[in-house]
């Protein structure tokens, strides 16, 4: 059988006049009575800064206020003090929370790693079977739930994105 090409990854990350373009243009859906003017009003009256900053924010860098949106300057002060606790701060107020993908240097090729992934999913579904046969959940074993979930949840995350690399080992 060929090799299958290395299929593009179909979830870039947007740039962020899109991201705040996106999320201007749901907040006008949300029904306001006084249309997308009236809600960009009180957003940017709710934020400081004007209307037309709001608009300029929704244009790419080279093209806006000279000003960075607020996602730029969020992403820059990641950079500059390389504290991710702002990320997951700003992941919790959304109801989230934040986990960085690590880098796996993983020789094994993907059969073994997608059997070990699903043998991993099964073996969490048991520990939530066992969690609830006493009908409550305790703090230990929720916390224990918790750190399985994360550490599958981050190999899941590597396993895709192998296979959006077209990142395939020989069968062995």
């Amino acid at each position: 059988m060929a090799k299958k090409p290395p299929a593009p990854r179909r979830t870039p990350v947007k740039e962020a006049h899109h991201v705040l373009q996106d999320a201007l243009l749901k907040a006008d859906q949300g029904g306001a009575k006084d249309g997308q003017l009236g809600k960009h009003s009180a957003i940017a009256k709710s934020l400081g800064v004007s209307p037309s900053m709001l608009y300029k924010w929704r244009e790419p860098a080279a093209q806006g206020s000279g000003q960075p949106n607020p996602l730029h300057r969020t992403a820059l002060l990641v950079d500059l003090t390389g504290d991710t606790r702002i990320v997951d701060w700003l992941a919790q107020r959304a109801g989230g929370q934040f986990h960085p993908i690590e880098n796996e240097t993983t020789t094994a090729n993907l059969d073994k790693a997608a059997n070990a992934l699903v043998r991993e999913f099964g073996l969490l579904i048991a520990d939530v079977a066992d969690a609830i046969e006493d009908h409550r959940v305790t703090a230990d074993e929720t916390q224990e739930l918790r750190e399985k979930w994360n550490g599958i949840r981050k190999r899941a995350e590597a396993f895709v994105r192998r296979c959006e690399k077209g990142d395939f080992s020989p069968k062995g």
